[in-house]
């Protein structure tokens, strides 16, 4: 991620001129459906986001405003709404009113709006696990520790639209929390940790961001690759190279965090 700009994806702030407004939501198409019910039959979560390879990458298409209206789409993802989408409908039994039910409840807390949006991808996977959609294989015997000072949002958004305070101590929450990671460098020695479908978060290097992005874990004759919305080739796609390679090419990434789907 070569412009500071972009890093913001990661905690789906909107950029003025960019955001094309909330959709309204027109209901599951029949062949994502299908999928869904698929993978429900076989409690692989994972097959719907194979049915979005190949969809766009496209960052900022959450609100700005407040107050905020949801913003629905199948057809575009950032990192992040990638990973929402596809577990907000292996949860919905495959109707339009559980889908929309389950993304409101894991994007936002209390109620839609900014304040009350999970910006950053430590609330939204705290969020998850909450709802018992995802448990955390993040064991303090083998992982790392560590204290971050979280300001990154309040640095750099325009606090004309929200109530800053109240960002200021969703920040501080996450501050003041231990952060349990597995290092770049152990991917070995965790390795049977790892499942095909999990939830894979990548732990920002920067001390004032939590994350720097996420997928899914995708296994293919042995080896564990990353099923994303990726910046880089700007689609939905299995990443080129393994997670391991994937780990020590990225000098933006420290470490990474596994969640389970409670299937």
């Amino acid at each position: 991620m070569k412009k500071l700009g972009y890093i913001m994806m990661f905690i789906l702030v909107g950029v003025p001129g960019y955001f094309m407004g909330a959709q309204s939501f027109k209901g599951i198409p029949i062949k994502l459906k299908l999928e869904v019910e698929k993978s429900i039959s076989l409690k692989t979560p994972i097959l719907i986001g194979q049915f979005f390879i190949g969809a766009p990458y496209l960052s900022n298409r959450l609100s700005k405003s407040n107050p905020e209206k949801v913003y629905f789409s199948f057809a575009d993802f950032d990192c992040v709404t990638f990973v929402e989408n596809v577990l907000a409908l292996y949860y919905s039994d495959g109707t339009n009113s559980k889908f929309i039910e389950n993304l409101i409840k894991i994007r936002y807390n209390d109620s839609v709006s900014y304040e009350n949006r999970n910006h950053y991808l430590t609330k939204g996977l705290q969020k998850l696990v909450a709802l018992n959609i995802l448990s955390p294989i993040n064991n303090q015997l083998n992982s790392k520790s560590i204290q971050k000072n979280i300001n990154y949002l309040s640095k750099h958004i325009n606090s004309n639209y929200i109530n800053m305070s109240r960002i200021i101590s969703i920040e501080k929450s996450i501050s003041h929390e231990d952060m349990y990671y597995f290092g770049s460098n152990n991917v070995v020695e965790i390795n049977h940790l790892i499942k095909n479908g999990d939830v894979i978060a990548f732990v920002s290097s920067r001390n004032d961001l939590d994350f720097q992005h996420v997928g899914f874990v995708y296994i293919k004759n042995n080896k564990k690759y990353i099923l994303h919305a990726s910046q880089e080739k700007k689609v939905v796609c299995i990443s080129d190279v393994t997670i391991d390679q994937y780990l020590s090419n990225n000098k933006k990434i420290k470490g990474f965090q596994i969640y389970r789907p409670n299937i």
